[in-house]
């Protein structure tokens, strides 16, 4: 694991653990120092917006489908995204029009669909915002997401990530993915930016009033999986 990565599972709430000389509060302070700098979210779909596993169940026709399990937490990551102002978008090695309808259905921007090879869809991404990498959190498990984990300016992963990915990132989650990991890296993400707080100020108050969903742009590789 990378000397500066910090942990939800400990660090979220304050706990002073040490390994050796090494403090893990240090490793929260910089990672939330990452963290506030963040005006653009991305993040792959099987093992962080899912579960990982492939489900599939054969129609009464005789034809085999699949679906996936998306969890409501990580919808209303989005909304609080689309508050703060900040983009959200998907960087997936398979294609599946289950993951098309919920990225249109929660607001991302952007879904690149197909790319096992992903460093190009993130420079699409820069140039057509006009951001910088260090602008830019990653959430990523497995090792084709290690290019964009050691490029962005916060890269994050998931408990049930393959252990040389966690060595690429700044932080980990105490939930796994599929079970509300991204809302777990957005409330991270807000509250360093000190925008959390006043959203749920609003939302206390009944007075939320939550930005537009974006228009879903899709742009397919045939390089990966369906």
């Amino acid at each position: 694991m990378r000397g500066d990565v910090a942990t939800g599972k400990f660090l979220a709430r304050g706990l002073f653990v040490s390994r050796g000389q090494v403090c893990y509060n240090t490793f929260m302070e910089q990672a939330r120092q990452r963290a506030a700098r963040i005006k653009l979210i991305l993040t792959d779909v099987d093992g962080i917006l899912t579960d990982g596993k492939v489900n599939f169940f054969l129609t009464p026709e005789g034809k085999i489908e699949e679906f996936k399990s998306f969890h409501t937490q990580d919808g209303i990551a989005l909304m609080l995204c689309h508050s703060a102002g900040i983009l959200c978008g998907i960087i997936t090695g398979r294609r599946h029009p289950t993951t098309v309808e919920r990225a249109k259905n929660l607001g991302f921007k952007y879904m690149y669909q197909g790319f096992l090879t992903k460093i190009g869809p993130l420079n699409d991404v820069l140039e057509k915002e006009n951001l910088t990498a260090d602008q830019v959190c990653y959430i990523g498990d497995d090792i084709t997401d290690i290019p964009l984990l050691a490029e962005v300016g916060f890269a994050a992963t998931v408990p049930n990530a393959v252990d040389v990915v966690k060595d690429h990132a700044h932080y980990i989650t105490s939930r796994v993915g599929g079970d509300g990991a991204l809302r777990e890296v957005v409330d991270f993400i807000l509250d360093a930016q000190g925008k959390l707080g006043p959203i749920l100020e609003q939302v206390k108050a009944s007075a939320w009033t939550h930005g537009p969903r974006p228009k879903l742009e899709i742009i397919t590789s045939q390089e990966g999986l369906n």
